[in-house]
Formats: structure tokens, sequence, C-alpha cells
């Protein structure tokens, strides 16, 4: 699970007393419940975790009515010891009748998963198995339910090998689904098998078939021919744990025919090398069959195998999520957002707490990570993921007809990526409140992830013998500290966040927990839990909302039993739509969830308020479907599959089919454009503890017409080495298809980050303004002058080199304005980043034209007019605006580890800064900013990209993300040490190993790892350390509309769609045509340290305006706008049939460029004289701007005719 091999050893606790039953939840103790089952282990000599590194991953859970009695009864997986079997003898008191319904077991079980296999109506039980030596097996088992002996106690034979179940390749779970929809129960294995090699080496995926730990399809093939003529056979007989004959007779069934299933694996695709610990089946393409998700450990990615429905299955994860976790253990989905559209959570071992990360991480491995992208793996993180369904995006080249949902990870946003060494996820409503809960169970043994464990153990392996060294690591193992605390319970509070509840519900309990379930033991209307822990007893905790319940808080529920038609009796894969109060609720029924684990049958909907259902359907994995209307709630309903008819596709549409406001051109003539950067590794060759490189911010992208054709053309900033690129727009073709020749620049050395077109010389053409930056180059300041070209007036460019002024500082954007109304365009250059200096402001630039006849001249008039905006910031956007309706325009900016600045124009004789008290208090990761006049009152607002809410670095007011930066070891470099809030107190941010790599000195400070855990920052730094360095804190992370109230400003956060992921590229356009500014923003930021992970959950976002200053959010199906990518600039640029069309960049990715759907305005060229339009009777104002958003510069256009309104 980790980079080192798992070991662990140890240690007996002892739980006592009961929670408050004033809490939700009550855990019941082994008196009260008669459950003593405890999956104790004990290590030896011979058994240890240096001979088997499985000895703690723990067993699963199995619930159902093994004896028919409406009580809903468990089965626990023992590793060292029996698995058990406990009936529900009704309030909460089970009986143990292991031995009498022969259900003992001598082998080390892992997973349960419970079905009626033989469809006689009997629960049964297959339990998957591992032996503690790799060259040794032993074979899973199927418990065949017999029926009731006369005291009302089931019996069960073994029946594996009869079945062709008899798999002994190291199973970590099975899980039942009718793969071919043929009507039967097919099984799919899930394996994770031991090797003689360390599994987290970088080596490349095996996806062969050819590895030893590959999971494993079972074909239902029905009853064999011999079996058909069972009916008059003798009674069965149960075996009793030693495979003898107990003796003990039951009364035959002529309906007990076993199915007989066959090894179909290699013929339907499953050839994927996987150590798999968790697998769930879900249709998530909703076309009707079930597909297999399968949760990988080590180094092995998971998989997401997508039925062809013809009898195989692809792995498509790669086209559906941007990451997964590294050590995937648990996982489920479930709807969290009551959109109709499944979310998923996988669970990995990221610690909550400081102390465990810093013991636990080390260093930073981008090379590593850098290295498996190489060999094919997709990205992974040790953190849990939330992967939030986004709906379904294009279909791709290799299936055309069966797209895949687009999915964002959005753990840190909802606050569940942290939950330590954690093995199941479940989700399940809890509180009936109407929206599904997330447990999350936790704990391992002995923490063999601690590198003060690990450092030791390496520092001393090469002394003494191979026996002293084996002794010796056994003694340290025993001392090592257990990763133990209480197992997490996240209330879904129905707006994406979660809130961590257990204390407060009831689950205080510290444990070593692994498989859980729940289930209505008491039948009751509330979902109670079970949970098998290592060396303790189970738990059981009583779920006390409906009785606790004020009758005018009361919530309400609806229970639902399937009865399908044989051969899928319990209609295993049906799916489930409840409408109550306007809300929706959507279940797919499966029952082996989380982690080796089986919950009860049926299906429990916690429906909050309502009172009443409105409609319910449901559609059987036949396709038959019912429709229910006005249902009761707080009841047990029954459906059944013979009342249900064979209905349409559309019969449960839960994502209402909409026409998408944009639509992405494929293959845009000529537009073919791949931007490649050089990694470049800001880490190693400028400062380690760097937050995100600043080597790969582009590119750029500007829009203007530079061949005097009367279109507009594209110029895209080039990256190190490789030269930018122009793509000119050609007259004479047919409307409906602008086409384009590409034209590309000069190699040259510097990278160009922002690119301007404007007319510098006012001789009626543009001329490019090319910035350069990027850290590549370090402090090798002639690298980064910027560059002027001028046009010829046919798009042919030359360097004019005396034009500028010295601006040899690594920049960010270039944006234009005539500040000082004489008649030519002066400029604004943002600095971005001093290499090896960082935080320290970079310098920036106002440049003023004083170009005469003949001689193009910029003046540096920074200091003289502007105190203060030559090192206003780590400058990434900037924006000339008139803020105050004065006819002067202002100019703003944002930027890292700042506020929003505004220096304001005072008639062109200088700027000061202005008194901003909302902006000021706001400072950010600032990306980007667009104006418009979104609540259409006459001045201009602002939408200002930030990071976001999605990052593990989080800010607030009270709890900001902070530098202090400082030359600490006096060794001439600047050392920005980032801290970060974690239980409210300030530590450092960085792994030790990354901060003492930067200063060696502080190595005397914390001499351990655990040292290190517990350092505060001000333990790290004295006061007059903290007073000597350059601190900078942010406190403010959302994207932003800022709405401008006659020149004071107001923050409002962006709605929650925009806080996925960091805002870059941002254009501001009336999309619908109603007569209100709309909004589109792209962004992710691959950029950043691995550790953290990639910002990538940003799919694009467009955002309809009411004209008030509110926003609505469009999914990516209604918008029809999707750029997973790392995006970067946004420009939208008018082509010669009078549509826009919407460019954005993306970091090493390709151009994405979209146009309307159904056109409902044609745009032309505005008179640049007008600044106000008339929209109704109010006037809009509308500014038209020589750079805005990130790096972006768009076409000027007004509307012309409109000849359709498109509403989405």
């Amino acid at each position: 699970m980790y980079y080192l091999l798992r070991l662990t050893g140890f240690l007996a606790l002892i739980l006592v007393g009961c929670t408050h039953p004033s809490s939700r939840f009550e855990r019941l103790t082994t008196r009260e419940t008669g459950i003593d089952f405890a999956n104790t282990i004990t290590e030896s000599d011979s058994l240890n975790v240096l001979e088997f590194e499985y000895l703690y991953n723990g067993g699963g859970v199995g619930v159902g009515d093994f004896n028919g009695d409406g009580q809903q009864d468990v089965f626990f997986a023992g590793n060292q010891v029996s698995s058990r079997m406990y009936l529900n003898k009704g309030n909460f008191k089970f009986e143990d009748v292991t031995d009498s319904a022969g259900v003992g077991t001598r082998y080390w079980c892992t997973g349960v998963a419970v079905a009626d296999i033989n469809q006689d109506g009997r629960q049964d039980i297959y339990v998957s198995t591992i032996h503690p030596s790799r060259g040794k097996a032993v074979p899973n088992l199927l418990f065949l339910n017999q029926g009731n002996d006369a005291n009302g106690i089931p019996h069960f034979v073994e029946s594996a090998q009869a079945a062709g179940l008899a798999d002994s390749s190291y199973s970590t779970q099975a899980t039942f689904l009718d793969f071919d929809r043929d009507g039967d129960l097919d099984l799919f294995l899930l394996t994770n098998a031991l090797e003689n090699f360390n599994r987290n080496n970088v080596i490349g995926p095996r996806n062969d078939g050819s590895a030893r730990s590959v999971d494993k399809l079972y074909e239902n093939v029905g009853v064999r021919s011999w079996e058909l003529g069972a009916r008059s056979r003798p009674a069965a007989k149960t075996l009793s744990r030693s495979g003898t004959a107990s003796g003990r007779l039951l009364t035959p069934r002529s309906q007990l025919l076993t199915p007989t299933y066959k090894d179909i694996s290699a013929q339907t695709g499953l050839v994927h090398e996987g150590w798999g610990l968790g697998v769930l089946v879900n249709d998530v393409n909703q076309d009707g069959w079930p597909d297999i998700y399968v949760a990988n450990d080590f180094q092995s990615n998971d998989v997401w195998l997508v039925n062809n429905q013809d009898g195989t299955f692809s792995n498509r994860i790669a086209e559906t999520l941007k990451h997964q976790s590294h050590n995937s253990m648990g996982v489920d989905m479930a709807d969290i957002n009551n959109d109709g559209l499944n979310d998923l959570a996988v669970v990995d071992m990221l610690p909550d707490d400081n102390l465990r990360q810093k013991t636990m991480f080390s260093t930073i491995p981008y090379d590593r990570f850098q290295m498996a992208r190489r060999l094919g793996y997709q990205p992974q993180y040790i953190r849990n993921v939330l992967q939030l369904n986004r709906g379904f995006g294009a279909a791709s080249k290799e299936h055309p007809l069966s797209p895949v949902p687009h999915f964002s990870d959005i753990s840190y946003l909802a606050g569940t990526a942290a939950t330590d060494w954690s093995w199941s996820a479940l989700f399940s409503d809890l509180d009936n409140d109407g929206f599904s809960d997330l447990l999350i169970t936790n704990g391992y043994r002995k923490d063999i992830t601690d590198l003060d464990f690990t450092s030791y153990n390496r520092d001393d392996g090469n002394f003494g013998t191979d026996t002293d060294r084996r002794a010796q690591l056994l003694k340290r193992i025993v001392d090592l500290e257990p990763v133990y605390k209480p197992n997490f319970l996240f209330h879904n509070t129905g707006d994406l966040h979660f809130t961590n509840v257990a204390t407060d519900w009831g689950l205080t309990e510290s444990s070593f927990t692994n498989g859980t379930a729940y289930a209505d033991f008491d039948n009751d209307g509330d979902l109670d839990l079970v949970m098998n822990n290592i060396n303790d007893p189970a738990f059981i905790y009583r779920n006390r909302t409906v009785e606790n319940a004020e009758s005018s808080l009361k919530t309400h529920f609806l229970r639902i039993t399937l009865v399908g038609k044989p051969g899928n009796r319990e209609g295993i894969g049906a799916k489930v739509a409840i409408w109550s109060n306007g809300q929706l609720h959507y279940t797919e029924y499966t029952r082996q969830r989380g982690y080796q684990s089986t919950m009860a049958s049926g299906i429990h909907v916690g429906l909050g308020s309502a009172r009443r259902i409105d409609s319910l359907k449901i559609v059987w994995p036949t396709g038959n479907g019912q429709k229910l209307t006005n249902v009761a709630v707080d009841q047990l309903l029954t459906l059944d599959e013979r009342k249900a008819g064979l209905q349409p596709e559309s019969f449960l549409t839960l994502q209402p089919s909409v026409s998408p406001l944009l639509t992405e051109i494929t293959s845009p003539k000529g537009l073919d454009y791949q931007h490649q950067e050089d990694d470049f590794v800001d880490y190693k060759a400028q400062q380690t503890l760097l937050p995100h490189k600043h080597s790969q911010i582009g590119p750029g992208l500007a829009a203007g017409d530079v061949d005097g054709n009367g279109l507009d053309d594209i110029y895209i900033a080039g990256s190190a080495y490789k030269g930018g690129t122009f793509f000119l727009q050609q007259k004479n073709q047919l409307l409906a298809s602008a086409s384009f020749r590409r034209k590309d620049q000069p190699t040259k050395k510097p990278e160009e980050t922002g690119v301007l077109l404007f007319d510098a010389d006012n001789d009626g053409d543009l001329d490019l303004y090319t910035v350069h930056g990027s850290t590549e180059f370090g402090r090798n300041e002639t690298v980064c002058q910027d560059s002027l070209y001028l046009n010829d007036g046919k798009g042919n460019f030359r360097g004019s080199p005396n034009a500028l002024p010295n601006t040899m500082s690594s920049g960010s954007c270039v944006i234009a304005t005539d500040f000082d109304h004489d008649g030519d365009l002066d400029l604004f250059i943002g600095g971005r980043i001093i290499p090896q200096r960082y935080p320290e402001p970079a310098r920036s630039y106002l440049l003023r034209n004083d170009s005469k006849s003949g001689a193009v001249r910029f003046t540096d008039v920074t200091d003289q007019l502007a105190p203060g905006l030559s090192r206003a910031g780590l400058i990434c956007s900037a924006l000339w605006t008139d803020v105050d309706n004065d006819t002067w325009p202002d100019l703003m900016l944002a930027g890292e580890f700042m506020p929003i600045t505004v220096f304001r124009n005072q008639q062109g004789r200088a700027f000061s800064i202005m008194h901003t008290p909302e902006l000021t208090k706001a400072v950010g990761f600032w990306n980007s900013l667009s104006a418009g006049d979104f609540d259409n009152d006459g001045d201009m607002d602002y939408v200002a990209g930030n990071s976001g809410l999605n990052s593990r670095l989080q800010a607030s007011a009270n709890q900001p993300v902070s530098v202090y930066a400082a030359d600490y070891d006096k060794n001439g470099t600047l050392d920005p040490i980032i801290s970060f809030f974690n239980g409210g107190t300030e530590y450092p941010f960085h792994p030790r190993d990354v901060l003492t790599d930067q200063i060696p000195s502080f190595k005397k400070k914390m001499t351990t790892y655990a040292a290190y855990g517990k350092t505060t920052l001000s333990n790290l730094l004295s006061t007059d350390e903290q007073k000597l360095a350059v601190v900078k804190r942010v406190t403010y992370s959302a994207s932003a509309y800022i709405e401008n109230r006659a020149g004071s400003f107001v923050i409002h956060a962006l709605p929650i769609e925009a806080q996925f992921s960091p805002v870059f590229g941002s254009s501001i356009i009336d999309l619908n045509h109603d007569g209100n500014l709309d909004v589109l923003l792209a962004g992710n930021d691959y950029s950043t340290e691995v550790l953290s992970g990639w910002q990538d959950a940003g799919l694009g976002l467009c955002l309809l305006g009411d004209g008030r200053g509110n926003f609505k959010p469009l999914s990516p199906a209604q918008s029809g706008f999707v750029v997973d990518g790392d995006a970067k600039a946004l420009a939208s640029l008018l082509v010669a049939n009078g549509q826009l069309w919407y460019i954005a960049t993306q970091n090493n990715g390709p151009l994405r460029v979209f146009t309307a759907t159904a056109p409902g305005a044609l745009y032309q060229r505005p008179d640049p004289a007008s600044q106000k339009r008339a929209t109704g009777t109010t006037p809009r104002k509308q500014e038209f701007s020589y750079g805005s958003g990130y790096l972006s510069q768009s076409s000027w256009v007004v509307p012309g005719t409109v000849s359709k309104k498109n509403h989405n």
C-alpha cells in the first residue's frame, strides 16, 4: 500500500464503554448483542509481516437473512480464526450458530459475497481466501444454504468445487453481476497475489494477461446436465469444519440445483495486472450493461472495465478519470448531489494529522511520477478521491457510440481526502435526510510507514548476519506505534461538502476496522452498522435516528425489496429513481460494496422531510420497467418484476436531453496545433520549496487581423526553443467553413508568455509584442528581454530591438491602452517571477508610447507615474478598465500571494493605489481578470480567477496559507517556507527532506521525522527569523465575481462548480442571447508539486448570467464546453461568417475550439468609439480590451443580427 513492503506487529487493546445514548449511533457491547467475534491475529517467528505483508488487511462482513425470518443476520470472515455466523434474534440480540450451520473455516478468509446463487430463495455465501505463503494456495469457499432445521437454524454445504468456483488465485473479494444480461448471476473475482518483487517499482503496466495477479470473470453456464435429474437424489449432508459429515439430514428441495461457472477471463478482456483491494459493479455509462470498477493497490492503476455488450470489457479509466488514488482500497458509488449521476469514492492512506503526514512523506517524488507517466501509468496520488460525475462528454474515436462520463475529483473541496490508513468506503443515508453520507473505516496494527523506522532499518541494513538483521527488524516492529484512531463518518451537507461527524454521531472508538456493512437490524427504518475489527470485538452500532427524531424534525424513508425473475431473483443491477418534494433520489442495486463486504438485501432511501413520494421508477436488469405514483413513505415496499413491462431506453432518462450551447469543432481546417513544453523541473534547478512550477504557465493567445484581409487571425505564444505560431484566417471561403493557414515563426531561445497584437506605430496594422518569461534560464536576465515585432501590413514581421527599454524581468502578461489620451497605445507588462528569489515581487513595467513618425519608442515611466507599481507583486493577469466611469482607464492587477490591486488613473498624469477594503483583505493565488457589466448598471464588474477551493492548500482569513522567505542558511538563496494550518495549528507544509534539501542547517532543528511532525511554524522559525523574512499570506481562495458599486467593490464567490480547479482563461459574452452577459471559464494546473497532485478537476464551465449579478452553472452536457486538460488561455475569435469561435490553449495539449451549436446571433466589429450598448431600457457598459483574462486577447465584437435566442 505504500512505497515500502507492509510490515506490522501485535497489539491487543480492549474497547470499553458505550456511546452516549443521545448520539445518533449507540455502540452496543458484546454482552448486549451476543456478537463476540474478534479477528484476532497472532504473530510468530514463521508468520509475521516480514513473511506475509497482508497480515493486517483484515476480513469482511456479509449481511443477509440466512434463515428467512425477516431479520438481517451477520457473517464475519476470519483470518487466523474461524469465520462466524450470527443469527439475528430481534432487538439486537444475536446467536452464534457457526458450528451448527456448518460455516466454520480453516483458511485465511478475506472477502464475503452473499447472494442467492442457486436461486432457491435462500442466501448463500461465497468466501474469498488467501494463503500466507506465496508458494501455496487454498480454494475459495461456497456455502450453499440448504434451509433451516427444526430449530430455525440454516445449514450450509460447501460446494465451491461442484460449482466450478474453487478458485485458488489469491482473491480479495467476489461480486455478483449479470454481465451478459442472460438472466443469471455471473461472478467477478478480485485478485491480489503475493509477488517476489516490490510492487511499487515503476516498471510499466502489464496488460497482456501474463501477470500473476489478474482478475477473473466466471460465467454462469447454468445447471450441469447430471443435476437435471437430481430432484429425487438423497438428502444432502452438511459438512463439519474438519470436512467430515455431521450426520444431520435436511429435507431435500426439488429446486436445489447448483449452477456451474466457467472461467472466461481471457476472452472477455480481463488482462490487466493489478493488486486488487476493492471492486464495485455499476453501469457507469448508463447503457444498461453492468461495468466494473477495480481499485488496485501499489503502483498498478485502477481499472474501469466498461461492458462492450458483446461479452467483452474495455478498460476506459483514462477516458473518464484524470487521476486515481495510489494505494486504492475500498470503493463505493452513490449519487451524492442527487443529480441522477453516480459518483465514486475510493480510499487511500493520506493521514489527516500533521504528525502522521510528516512521518509518512519524506520527499516529493517528481522523477518517479514522470517516469510512471512515460511508461504508461495514469497519474496516481496518495489520497482518497471523491470523483464527482459531471455527465457525458464527446465519444472517443475508439468508442464513438458509447461515451463515458467525465469525473472531477473534489475530495479536497468536500473535505474527504485524508482519513489515514483507510479500508472501507460506504455511501448510505444514515440520517435519512435525503443525501448519501460517507463512512470510511481505518487503522493498522503497526505504522510501518513511519520514516524514522524505515530510515533506521535502511541505514543499519548492512550490518550483522541475515539472522541478526531479521531479529532486530522484528524487535523494532514490536516497538512501532499503531495507526489507531476512530473511523470517519462524513455527513453530506447537500452542497458537495462533507463534515466529519463521527464523534458527534457516536463513532468515538479507536479501532483497526476493515470490512464494514450497513443493515437495518431492528427494522425501524434507519441503517445500523457492523464492523469487522482486528484484535477487538466486532462493532455493532445501533442507529437511533428514527426513535430520537422529534416530530417536527422527523425525516422519512423508504425500504424496497426486489423480487426479480428466476435467475436473478434479487434483481441485482436494478436501477431505482424516486422523486419527492422536487428532489431526485437515484440508486443502482448491488450488494458487494466498500471493502470485502456485502450489504443487506434491498434498497434503503432517505427522503428528508418528504411525506409522500410523487413517483418511483425502476428498471430491472432485463430492461423491464415500471412506474408507481403517490407512494407512501416509511414503509417496506415490494417491487415485483412480473408486474413490469418492456420500456423504451428513455424510460429512466434522468439527464434531460438538451441542445448544448456550444459544439466543439474537432477538426478546424488549418487550425491543427499541439503545444509542447519541455519538462523543466523548477524544484531541482531553482528552489525545492516552491508550491508549483513557474516554467509551464502558457501558452498565451492573441487575436487580431495581422494580414489586413479583414479577418481576425490568431497568434499562439511559443515555448522555449520553439517559437510562436500564426494561424491566418483565409478569405474566399464558404461562409460555413472558416479556414486558416499556419505560419510558424523562427525558433528562438526565450519562452513567450503573454502576447499582444496592437498598433504600436499608429500605421493602421497590428504589431506583435511578446513577453518573455519562465524560470528555465535562471537569473539570465537577457533572455527575458521582451520583443516588439513591427508589421508591414501584410502579416510579415520584423524585430524592433530599439523600440523597448530594458524589460529584463521574467514576465507574464501584456496589455495596452491609451492611458494618457494622446492617441497612441501604451503598455503594461506584468512581472511574474524572479528565478531563485520566490516570492519576491518581480519587476513590472508601465511603458508610455513616445513614438514619432518613423521611430517607434516606448519609455519606462513606471516609477515616474506609478510609485509601487514596479514591485506590485507576482503578476499573473492585468486589465485596463475604467473602474470609476471617469473615462480614464485604470489598471487592475491580479497575482500570486497578493490582493487584486487597482491603480487609479489620475487623468494620465499619475497612478495611485485605490483604497479597496474588500479587495485588500482577499489575498489569493489570483490568475485572471475579465470585465463585464453583469448587473446592467452602467459600470464594469469583474470575474477573477483564483486557485479555487479544491486544493490541499486551503486558505481563510483565520487560517491563511503563508510563505516565510529569507536566506535562513546564509548561502545567497532565498528559502520560501510555505505554511498551512492543520487542526488549528500552523505547521510548515513541506516534507522534512524537501525542507532540509533547501536549508541543510535545519536538520539540526529536527533530527527525526517525528520531531519534525511536532514542529509548529513558531518552533521552526524564531520570532526574529519571522521578522526578517518576507511574509505573505493567502486569505481567500475562491474564484469570484467582483461587483462594482460606483467605484467600491464587493466580492462574491462564484458557484461551487467554479471552485473545482484554478481558473485561468475567461471569456465574457452573451451566449444564450437573453441580453445578459455570461461567462466561459477554463483552467487546471498541472504544475503543482506531485505530492499534492495535479489540480485537474476543471472541465471548462459556462455560467449564465441573469443580469443582476447572479450566475447559473451549466453541466458539460448543457454547455457543450469541455476543456479538460491543462487549460490556460481562452479567447473569442470572429470568423468570416459572423460567428464567434472560442479557442482555448492547453499546456502540452491541443487547441480546443468551440462555436455556437445553433447560432443565435451574428457578430461584427464594433465602432471603437462606442463604449456603451443599450440592453432593453438599461444602459450596459461594454469595454473593448487589448488583453484580458489569462494571457489572452480576443476579437472585438458586438452583436449583429440576432436570428434566434437560445435559452438553456
